[in-house]
């Protein structure tokens, strides 16, 4: 299998992606123990990072890594 010339920096960033939602949802059920409406934050958080996959806009989450096109 051949991969492309995004997939290492896809992988990169949607391993920060998944850290990143496993800390927020980790700390909403920390508050949410103490108090349900205290997680809202994280759960808007969740929501927003899930969104954004969602909406798969592989191009805008790598801009910053791809080569750039040749004029």
């Amino acid at each position: 299998m051949h991969s492309t010339s995004i997939a290492e920096p896809l992988d990169d960033y949607l391993r920060e992606v998944v850290q990143t939602l496993h800390a927020a949802v980790n700390q909403g059920m920390r508050r949410a123990a103490d108090d349900p409406r205290g997680a809202t934050r994280q759960i808007l958080d969740c929501q927003e990072i899930l969104q954004v996959i969602m909406a798969g806009a592989v191009n805008d989450w790598l801009a910053w890594s791809l080569p750039a096109k040749p004029a």
